[in-house]
């Protein structure tokens, strides 16, 4: 996650159209499309995971790809290309391959499987299109094929069945990624942890991000009903968006040490993804 973080260069003040960079288009779409093919391993297990040796080699061959994913993020989207698409292409591959054997029922006879298969079987088209094109055309297909991925499911929503989704476990790996993600912020937020102990800046961005983290295990521990029928759809885009949210809110505190960068910007940046993170926490409790 921290890469994510990195992949936007630092803008100057003195441009006269300031953009800050963790809210960039390219940030999102790598956002969007590393959380989908997550997304597509955590529904699979969730719904239909019943062949332990399907799951298992599944779930290596998705962690073996993963590795080369992080690692060929970077600002220039010409050398990152084929790596990173390489890497996509493997793990939907295995995707469809594990919702076609692991599962255990025939996609034409199951209407929420058929709806993720023909949906992965778009995305791995568009994506091994685009990579046999080339960078200059053929980046605009592997977008395309991550957002396929991203959006179908909710063109389609009525085709799945609230009642196979295991809503508690849903909600405890949404959280995990959400966890992993607050661990990285501090992390990566280390350099202000330095000299005395107690200075006003670290203080006030330990309590910040306490607060935050707090909020949302408050609402997914206590407001949210664990035990209600739902496709989950809501949980799940949202926190997309909050992961977003959060990794650009890092960006932007990391950010506050470089003093190129515009003041105004940057506290406005921070505080939409206040806005983002806290209206994501608001809608988990919506059932769709």
């Amino acid at each position: 996650m921290v890469k994510l973080i990195k992949i936007c260069p630092v803008i100057p003040r003195d441009q006269s159209v300031f953009i800050l960079s963790s809210f960039s288009l390219e940030f999102v779409i790598v956002v969007i499309i590393v959380m989908q093919i997550w997304l597509y391993q955590v529904l699979y297990i969730n719904r239909f995971g019943k062949s332990r040796i399907v799951d298992a080699v599944g779930l290596l061959i998705s962690m073996y790809a993963m590795v080369y994913l992080a690692n060929s993020i970077n600002t220039e989207w010409s050398t990152t290309f084929r790596a990173f698409n390489t890497a996509v292409l493997l793990i939907v591959a295995s995707l469809i391959w594990q919702y076609l054997c692991g599962s255990g029922q025939h996609p034409f006879h199951d209407r929420d499987l058929r709806a993720f298969v023909i949906t992965l079987i778009l995305e791995l088209v568009a994506v091994l299109t685009g990579l046999v094109i080339g960078y200059h055309y053929g980046i605009y297909l592997c977008v395309l094929g991550g957002l396929i991925g991203f959006l179908m499911p909710i063109t389609v929503y009525r085709q799945f069945v609230p009642q196979k989704v295991n809503f508690p476990h849903l909600v405890e790996r949404l959280s995990l990624i959400i966890i992993i993600t607050f661990g990285e912020t501090l992390v990566n937020l280390t350099r202000y942890f330095t000299g005395p102990l107690f200075k006003p800046l670290s203080l006030a961005l330990f309590v910040l991000l306490a607060s935050l983290f707090g909020t949302y295990v408050i609402q997914g521990e206590r407001l949210i009903n664990h035990h209600q029928h739902t496709r989950g759809f809501v949980l799940m885009y949202s926190h997309v968006f909050m992961m977003i949210a959060i990794l650009s809110m890092t960006a932007g505190l990391d950010y506050l040490a470089v003093f190129s960068v515009s003041r105004l910007s940057l506290w406005g940046s921070l505080s939409g993804s206040l806005v983002v993170y806290y209206g994501c926490l608001y809608t988990n409790n919506i059932v769709f």
